[in-house]
């Protein structure tokens, strides 16, 4: 049980790390999907905590009982073999979208708050990244370790200074919640939950050793939902706060923050330059553990050459890569959600069948003899 609480502890940091990317801790996620909705948007990132938490539960536990060791595996039985390439296909591809908006953002970021040239910030994470790469899974398992206590702690932090020294009116207005109904939010919490699945899932896959029980995979996919669905809320009031002043700046929160103490300033970049590390991570080992770009001969030129695609493709801009090209992958990844979801609900259920028939489940035996007597 000890080690089952140790792995689910890094299972839920690779997770959260995965998800609280540049586009979440920077604002520009929480402000297009959920600000933009009022308050009702509010519930919907509660309610996204709750939908991280069940997919997560999901695909670990599909993960231990299929012994799946990679997205193939993981997938063509859900999926089925044609539409499981397809989606392969479209997770390279946006789990790449997804690095090189970890790029985009290092560099909006040095460019908005340190007026240092853009190219400076998305070298600076590239560099990073290569390095991390280089000791495989292994370097990702110690990054997200490390740095997603940090962002959680940081965004605890920052957020509630806002709440309850500061910003009177997140304060006066969270009862709104409740009260105000607006339309999509629900749809926008979906779509928001779906697209970062897609990537999250070919990331848990990579995790297979670490999930040694149900115990693990439960106990992960909780802490992490919870976390995220926390994150949201303490975020998304803060950005929904400050909704008209933010309009059309790459990093929303960068902007509120520098309202306040420089501590406090010093605190989110922190938070922010991790949130961007980690998702960077999660995506490239994603990418070079299924193409195997580093297993091959002359492994780091074919990393540094991948990276340096990366780098150039991240001059389409942060802001354009989360506004208008997450989205479209939001769909992509609702198919893929209903899939493992469906999936998952027939496999419990056989397993319930199973018990049922070998008086395994609780009160089994009961129940049988209660049937006979009948």
């Amino acid at each position: 049980m000890k080690l089952d609480f140790k792995n689910s502890i890094k299972i839920a940091s690779v997770y959260i790390g995965t998800v609280l990317g540049a586009g979440f801790a920077s604002g520009q996620e929480l402000m297009k999907f959920f600000a933009y909705y009022g308050y009702k948007g509010m519930v919907g990132l509660l309610l996204t905590g709750v939908m991280f938490a069940i997919v997560g539960w999901a695909v670990l536990e599909i993960l231990f009982f299929n012994k799946a060791t990679s997205y193939k595996e993981f997938i063509y039985p859900i999926a089925g073999k044609t539409f499981g390439k397809i989606l392969e296909l479209s997770v390279i591809f946006f789990m790449f979208v997804c690095f090189c908006a970890m790029f985009a953002g290092s560099g909006a970021l040095f460019q908005q708050r340190f007026h240092i040239p853009y190219q400076v910030g998305v070298l600076a994470m590239a560099v990073c990244c290569y390095i991390t790469f280089l000791f495989d899974v292994k370097g990702v398992i110690a990054v997200n370790s490390i740095l997603a206590p940090i962002l959680l702690i940081g965004v605890l932090i920052v957020g509630l200074y806002m709440w309850f020294f500061r910003s009177t009116t997140v304060m006066n207005k969270v009862v709104e919640v409740f009260l105000v109904v607006r339309d999509n939010w629900l749809s926008s919490a979906i779509i928001y939950v779906s697209y970062n699945i897609i990537t999250a899932v070919v990331v848990l896959t990579t995790l297979h050793k670490l999930v040694k029980s149900k115990f693990t995979a439960r106990l992960g996919s909780l802490m992490a939902g919870i976390a995220l669905g926390m994150i949201g809320v303490i975020l998304g009031f803060v950005i929904l706060v400050h909704y008209s002043d933010i309009q059309g700046i790459e990093i929303p929160m960068l902007a509120i923050v520098m309202r306040y103490a420089k501590v406090l300033q010093y605190i989110y970049i922190i938070v922010l330059i991790s949130a961007m590390f980690t998702t960077a991570v999660a995506n490239g080992y994603g990418i070079l553990s299924k193409l195997k770009l580093t297993n091959t001969k002359h492994g780091k030129i074919k990393l540094a050459a991948f990276i340096l695609f990366a780098v150039i493709f991240s001059q389409i801009g942060f802001s354009n890569m989360v506004g208008k090209i997450y989205p479209v992958f939001g769909y992509i990844g609702v198919f893929e959600v209903i899939l493992i979801l469906v999936y998952f609900v027939k496999m419990k259920y056989e397993q319930f069948k199973v018990k049922i028939k070998n008086n395994t489940f609780p009160f089994g035996k009961t129940l049988t003899k209660n049937i006979k007597s009948r």
